[in-house]
């Protein structure tokens, strides 16, 4: 008998993040010299719109790698199915500003 694959853990792209190593030039590059509309702004980063989709780019100061966040229904319940299926938490759930947010890896 042939097990049957889950449901999609991922429902979609949230934000592509893109490490600047200050806000402020990268603010003058992709709204003024690239169209993004500035949507929300924070000590360390910045999201900006883009247009065909409600994914943002999020221009950010902390980290030195690109990266890219994906939407799930629940922090909690991915961690665990990550974990269960041979992924990495790398930082366990926690609360952001809109909800709630995990590291992980693949295995």
């Amino acid at each position: 008998m042939e097990r049957k694959p889950p449901e999609p853990l991922f429902g979609k792209i949230d934000a592509l993040e893109i490490p600047v190593p200050d806000l402020e030039p990268g603010l003058a590059f992709y709204p003024y010299r690239l169209g993004h509309e500035l949507i929300w702004r924070a000590q360390t980063a910045t999201g900006l719109r883009m247009p065909y989709t409600d994914a943002e780019i999020v221009l950010q100061t902390q980290r030195e790698v690109m990266d890219v966040d994906l939407l799930v229904e629940s922090a909690d319940d991915a961690a665990r199915a990550i974990s269960l299926a041979g992924g990495k938490v790398l930082v366990p759930p926690f609360d952001v500003r809109v909800g709630r947010c995990v590291a992980v890896e693949n295995p």
